[in-house]
């Protein structure tokens, strides 16, 4: 294996996580703004309850989304395999 292959892997690999992992960041970030909002506008300082809504939405993101992402590591992983049978070549 050359060193511009691991390179390129490696770099894909970083494209990967990052694409894989935005629709769960986003939407962690979105409602804990948006509850760290709703609470300070009401003076109530429970910690649970924002915990427990970013839980939530967190959840539905990854079943709303699981096969997208299925289907891109499964894409990724393929293409992984394709080329290392080549080399073998």
């Amino acid at each position: 294996m050359s060193n511009e292959i691991i390179l390129q892997l490696a770099s894909n690999l970083l494209w990967l996580v990052l694409m894989l992992s935005l629709p769960v960041v986003v939407v962690a970030s979105v409602v804990g703004v948006a509850v760290s909002l709703v609470q300070a506008l009401t003076q109530v300082q429970d910690q649970t309850i924002q915990f427990l809504l970013k839980l939530v939405a967190v959840c539905v993101t990854l079943v709303a989304t699981y096969h997208w992402m299925g289907t891109t590591m499964l894409n990724y992983t393929i293409s992984i395999f394709d080329k290392i049978s080549l080399m073998g070549a």
